[in-house]
C-alpha cells in the first residue's frame, strides 16, 4: 500500500456507471442511485499504473494519460480505466489523484475538489481552500490546472461557482478559466447526476458525480465538498 493517500474515480458516462474509492470509503454510482460499501478498498500504485480493487465489487486499472495536474499538496492525472465493477466489463476514462499533503483542518473550514474529465486530452483539475472563520467563499484559495491536448496548463485565475440545495449538497456549478494572455475566460458549467454523504475522520464530504460542459466539450467528473462537522451548512456561492 502507498504511503501517499490515493484516490481513483471512473465515470462510465456510457452506462450511467460511476464511482470513487479512497482508503476510507468506495462509492457506486449507477444512474441516481448510489451504494457504499462496509469494507475499504485495496488502493495501489505500481509505476505509473493505479488499482482499486474490493473482492465483488472492484477490481480496476487505471492508466495514466499525459501530463499531471498539480495542484498545492496533489497531483492528478486523466486516467484510461479498465476492469469490471459488480461483474459488470467497465472501459472508459477516470481520474487518479494522490495527495502528498493532507488538508490542515485546524485552520480549514471546508475544502472543495472539482474534476471535469472531457475526453483522454482535456481536463480540468482545481482545489479551493476556505480559512478557518472566513467571511465566506470570496475569501478561498482557488488554483485549477487546465489539461489540453494532454498538456498541462496553469490557470492564472480560477472561479467556481455553486448553487447548494436546501441540505447544503452541491447541485450545478460554473467554472471561470483565466488563462495567461487571454483576454477572456474560458467557462464551464456542470450539473450533478448522483451524490452522497459520507464522514471521514470528523470531516463530512458531500460527494457527487457531476456531467460537465466546458469549451464546446462535454465530459464527466467529480465535485467534492468536504466541511468540520462543527460547521453550519454552505449557503450558494
Amino acid at each position: 500500500m502507498s504511503e501517499l493517500a490515493i484516490s481513483l474515480a471512473f465515470f462510465d458516462t456510457a452506462h450511467r456507471l460511476s464511482g470513487t474509492a479512497r482508503a476510507g470509503a468506495t462509492l457506486i454510482f449507477e444512474g441516481q442511485q448510489v451504494r457504499t460499501t462496509s469494507e475499504p478498498p485495496d488502493l495501489e500504485r505500481d509505476g505509473d499504473r493505479f488499482t482499486a480493487r474490493l473482492r465483488g465489487v472492484l477490481d480496476l486499472v487505471f492508466e495514466p494519460l499525459g501530463e499531471s495536474a498539480v495542484l498545492p499538496g496533489s497531483e492528478s492525472w486523466i486516467c484510461a480505466v479498465t476492469g469490471d465493477v459488480e461483474g459488470r466489463a467497465v472501459d472508459c476514462l477516470g481520474s487518479a489523484s494522490v495527495t502528498s499533503e493532507p488538508p490542515a483542518w485546524a485552520q480549514l473550514d471546508a475544502l472543495r475538489a472539482v474534476s471535469a474529465v472531457l475526453d483522454r486530452e482535456h481536463a480540468v483539475f482545481l482545489s479551493a481552500r476556505r480559512p478557518r472563520d472566513a467571511g465566506g467563499h470570496g475569501e478561498e484559495r482557488v488554483d485549477a490546472v487546465l489539461i489540453s491536448g494532454g498538456e498541462a496548463l496553469a490557470v492564472e485565475d480560477a472561479r467556481l461557482s455553486t448553487i447548494y440545495d436546501s441540505d447544503g449538497r452541491q447541485r450545478t456549478a460554473g467554472l471561470e478559466l483565466w488563462m495567461p494572455g487571454e483576454e477572456y475566460p474560458r467557462r464551464g458549467h456542470g450539473s450533478a447526476q448522483a451524490g452522497a454523504s459520507i464522514e471521514l475522520g470528523g470531516v463530512r464530504v458531500d460527494a457527487a458525480v457531476f456531467e460537465w460542459q466546458i469549451e464546446g466539450r462535454t465530459g464527466a467528473g467529480a465535485y467534492e465538498l468536504a466541511l468540520r462537522q462543527d460547521d453550519n451548512e454552505p449557503a450558494a456561492a
